[in-house]
């Protein structure tokens, strides 16, 4: 079966990555042990009038998964032929202006739709997400996290007030996902990190704090954003936070995805329409959480993504602490 219908899905961020005409941004985070290096975060793909990019092309320069699972195949195996549930703790950080809506204080009825959404855009993956937590934060100046230093207006990942945020709030394990709500302004809809982040796969790793999902307050069910307001922004960052690229990686050539059930995709669709951009076999994945489509167009993993999400799970998070790369 190709792949499950909304909500129910049957059970991808590579290599290279669209080309657009954003420039790459370089942006200062701490290390761990408290000095600051060069982070590259790649471009944020360009979106028609009207759209908004879900997240920015944060370039991996080789699937780390794959050589652990060439040194691990038992495991990898067993991983991908699970039938056990995995039951992912989520804490929910609110950060707001102000006790309005429009300062970002969502309710509660909000945060329990989302999670909903989020657990209808999993059912069949071999994983739920249970709310642990919920914090409120009135800060002003992070709620809008947009960089106060000028440059490229659409680089959000990496500022100064990331870091402080994620520091002061961020909560629990490698197993714990932490999601922190806040105004991304309208370049953006959301950004995660990828398990390797943590590792040294990809250079010099993060401090763990990083680790989680930002996404934009009207993302939410319900909230402003009309076409992108069914939650399942979150259901998009949450599965590069599986360890999942998106659809359109490395366009029409090789390896893709790196999942092999996903046809290849030449660039991010934002719009429902069918379309086929590539030459191999498949029309474009357009109903797949990890493209760029609107809400109401994304329906679905496959079990590609399925078992690279259980894989990775073993992997990196299930004993609660990052491995060394």
């Amino acid at each position: 079966m190709r792949g499950w219908k909304r909500r129910f899905a049957a059970t991808s961020m590579a290599v290279a990555w669209v080309a657009t005409s954003a420039s790459p941004v370089m942006a200062m985070t701490p290390t761990a042990s408290g000095g600051e290096k060069c982070v590259e975060y790649g471009k944020v793909a360009n979106a028609p009038k009207g759209k908004i990019p879900r997240d920015d092309l944060h370039t991996m320069h080789r699937d780390a998964l794959q050589e652990w699972a060439a040194a691990h195949p038992a495991r990898f195996k067993a991983a991908a032929a699970a039938e056990t549930t995995v039951t992912v703790p989520v804490v929910f950080h609110v950060i707001r202006k102000n006790n309005t809506l429009a300062g970002g204080n969502v309710p509660q009825s909000q945060i329990v739709a989302q999670m909903d959404a989020l657990n209808e855009g999993y059912a069949g993956t071999g994983f739920r997400f249970v709310l642990k937590k919920v914090t409120r934060t009135t800060d002003a100046g992070l709620f809008l996290q947009l960089p106060t230093q000028g440059g490229e207006p659409r680089f959000h990942r990496g500022s100064g007030k990331e870091v402080r945020m994620k520091r002061l709030l961020h909560t629990g394990d490698a197993r714990t996902m932490n999601v922190y709500s806040a105004a991304l302004g309208k370049f953006l809809l959301g950004w995660a990190y990828y398990p390797t982040s943590f590792t040294g796969d990809e250079g010099q790793p993060l401090p763990d704090y990083f680790d989680g999902v930002v996404i934009d307050y009207r993302s939410l069910p319900g909230g402003s954003f009309s076409i992108y307001n069914e939650g399942d922004t979150l259901t998009h960052e949450a599965g590069h936070w599986m360890n999942l690229f998106h659809t359109f990686s490395n366009g029409c050539s090789a390896p893709g995805d790196r999942v092999e059930d996903t046809p290849y995709e030449a660039s991010p669709s934002f719009y429902c329409d069918d379309r086929d951009t590539c030459p191999q076999p498949g029309t474009d994945p357009i109903h797949n959480f990890m493209d760029y489509s609107p809400d109401s167009c994304l329906t679905e993993f496959t079990e590609g993504q399925a078992d690279r999400m259980r894989q990775s799970w073993v992997a990196y998070r299930a004993s609660g602490e990052f491995p060394n790369g």
